[in-house]
């Protein structure tokens, strides 16, 4: 089982999630999701106009002085506040604490979001799958942090991917030797190698109360019947 090297205090919420959170991507990547970056691609674009326009703000300033830049500076305050509403409300209202989204190989896709309550030391995550159909499913996952972290503040990986793999449909398909739990037996996998001719026959004969099993034909009598002979 691997275990981190380095400890966090357990009393901390922020510290416990954000190692959790830092945990999610290289455990899905290694299953073979591809992340998309999307969204922290945007943030960080926003942030950065807002930072250099600040910038350029400061240097027509500094050079021309302010009588000669101040309908500039007018025109720059208010795309700064635009640029920062933007991603006031891009944090807030399309990342909602989002902190993977990948998608595998068979075209599904999963987003998953966390959060923590205060003082309550649990684990909460959304997750949204979206299958290559379209369809769309959301499952709320509420898990304690003492289920991967130790006493001394060690993260262990081993739980926690048993926890995702457990919970999340997506991902136990992608790691199935993690989405069984332990003591529990994998189920063994039937072949039906039977030809479509006995697969009707048989269909046939449960419909009318009939074993066809291993080419023999036997009949459950009705109550106050006569019992029907075996054919020949």
């Amino acid at each position: 089982m691997a275990v981190s090297q380095e400890r966090i205090s357990v009393h901390s919420l922020a510290d416990l999630k954000n190692t959790s959170d830092d945990a999610l991507p290289p455990y899905l990547n290694s299953l073979s999701f591809s992340q998309s970056h999307t969204l922290t691609d945007t943030r960080l674009a926003l942030g950065y106009s807002a930072f250099a326009l600040c910038c350029a703000t400061f240097y027509w300033d500094y050079t021309y002085g302010f009588e000669n830049t101040k309908t500039y500076t007018l025109f720059a305050v208010i795309i700064y506040t635009l640029l920062n509403s933007i991603l006031t409300f891009w944090i807030w209202g399309v990342e909602k604490g989002t902190v993977y989204v990948g998608t595998n190989k068979n075209g599904e896709t999963v987003k998953i979001s966390s959060k923590t309550e205060k003082h309550v030391p649990k684990y909460i995550l959304t997750v949204e799958t979206k299958g290559k159909d379209g369809r769309r499913k959301r499952r709320v996952v509420k898990r304690e942090f003492r289920e991967w972290f130790d006493s001394q503040g060690h993260f262990h990986s081993k739980p926690f991917q048993q926890m995702l793999a457990q919970s999340v449909e997506v991902i136990g398909r992608a790691d199935p030797k993690n989405a069984i739990k332990e003591g529990e037996k994998p189920k063994p996998v039937v072949e039906d190698n039977r030809t479509m001719d006995e697969k009707w026959a048989s269909l046939l004969a449960e419909s009318e109360g009939t074993d066809v099993t291993n080419g023999s034909s036997t009949a459950t009598p009705a109550k106050g019947g006569k019992k029907r002979g075996k054919k020949a």
